[in-house]
């Protein structure tokens, strides 16, 4: 069967559900025909007039970017204005564009795992979970449809099924628990009609206490025995980042506990002391956010295109994983509009007479 582009919204929409995305994003299949056919699909951090170019000269139907192209209601498209220029020519050479961006943030293996994993840190788990998006669901189902209704639990669940036996005047019933994301909830009800396993208002869904275990904010993570030294730390986020200049605050003799947060992130700076981080890595970092009135703790700005470029080659190798049809890509394009210029002259403290 021929894949189309709504087969792989779908899969971008089981890793990163379009309901966790912040209220301000535009997220989905921002351009584009749901049942076109694909074949090849080009993957990137920011949709710019050159990366359609090269979706042009390789044939691909599809873009996959991070940052969204539209944000607010358009009035128009036409080719006056870069916007305009770029879905024109989208629209005119039928090209799809899919964009995951807020809810890849904040998404199990999303932006920010991917780059702790760049910096090479271990034992990672989210810096902050607020994402209230997981209910308990409990059923009644005969006992002779146990193993198909825990594997269809199972594959929508936030956690391996709890069942057990409850009491009942008929003996061959059973009970069923599962954590489920309330995203994941009209595929499974679907799902257990399809086989037989539900009647209508047999399935009770209720609140959690806590929050889901699959999504939150930033990632905390840390390096084997003592660390390494702040000198080291430095040096290797520049290679892994391809960093030339990296702008920081703070002073902190070893690092063992890092967190991260791939583009805007220094909201989550005291989250990141809290946790016990010697140092936190991000973008975008204004001015005043540099000072800090924590010691021995390292704030780290490495750009905010530079913190979120490897996601590209993720979405690369889990659209290609999941969709052994296609021919993915990452572009080959640099789209970061910023220029750092390094000089080697030193700058010089500033006398005062």
């Amino acid at each position: 069967m021929a894949t189309k582009i709504r087969h792989i919204t779908t899969f971008l929409n089981q890793w990163a559900p379009p309901g966790t995305k912040m209220d301000y994003d535009n997220v989905g299949l921002l351009v584009g025909d749901p049942d076109a056919e694909v074949t090849n699909v080009i993957t990137c951090l920011d949709i710019t007039d050159a990366v359609v170019d090269e979706a042009i000269a390789a044939n691909a139907e599809l873009i996959v970017a991070h940052h969204p192209l539209i944000f607010s209601k358009i009035g128009s498209i036409n080719p006056t204005n870069e916007q305009g220029k770029i879905i024109y020519k989208l629209i005119k050479n039928d090209i799809s564009l899919l964009v995951a961006h807020t809810n890849l943030d904040a998404a199990l293996d999303g932006v920010s795992f991917v780059l702790a994993n760049m910096l090479g840190l271990d034992n990672l788990k989210f810096l902050t979970k607020n994402y209230e998006i997981s209910k308990k669901i409990s059923l009644v189902s005969a006992v002779e449809n146990s193993d198909s209704m825990v594997k269809l639990l199972n594959y929508y669940s936030a956690e391996n099924v709890h069942h057990y036996s409850v009491e009942s005047r008929e003996a061959d019933l059973r009970c069923f628990e599962a954590i489920i994301d309330k995203h994941n909830l009209p595929a499974l009800k679907k799902g257990l009609k399809k086989e037989g396993l539900i009647k209508d208002g047999a399935l009770q869904v209720t609140d959690l206490a806590s929050t889901s275990k699959n999504f939150g904010m930033g990632v905390i993570g840390d390096y084997p025995e003592e660390g390494v030294g702040k000198e080291e730390f430095l040096h290797l986020v520049s290679q892994a980042l391809n960093v030339q200049a990296i702008r920081f605050s703070g002073d902190v003799e070893r690092i063992k506990k890092v967190a991260v947060c791939g583009g805007a992130g220094v909201f989550l700076k005291n989250k990141a002391i809290a946790k016990g981080a010697d140092a936190f890595v991000t973008a975008d970092i204004k001015y005043h956010e540099y000072f800090t009135e924590q010691e021995d703790f390292l704030l780290v700005d490495v750009g905010h295109y530079e913190s979120e470029f490897p996601v590209a080659e993720a979405l690369k190798n889990e659209i290609s994983e999941a969709f052994d049809d296609l021919s993915v890509t990452v572009t080959q394009v640099v789209t970061n509009p910023m220029q750092v210029y390094v000089s080697d002259h030193k700058p010089q403290s500033i006398q005062t007479s």
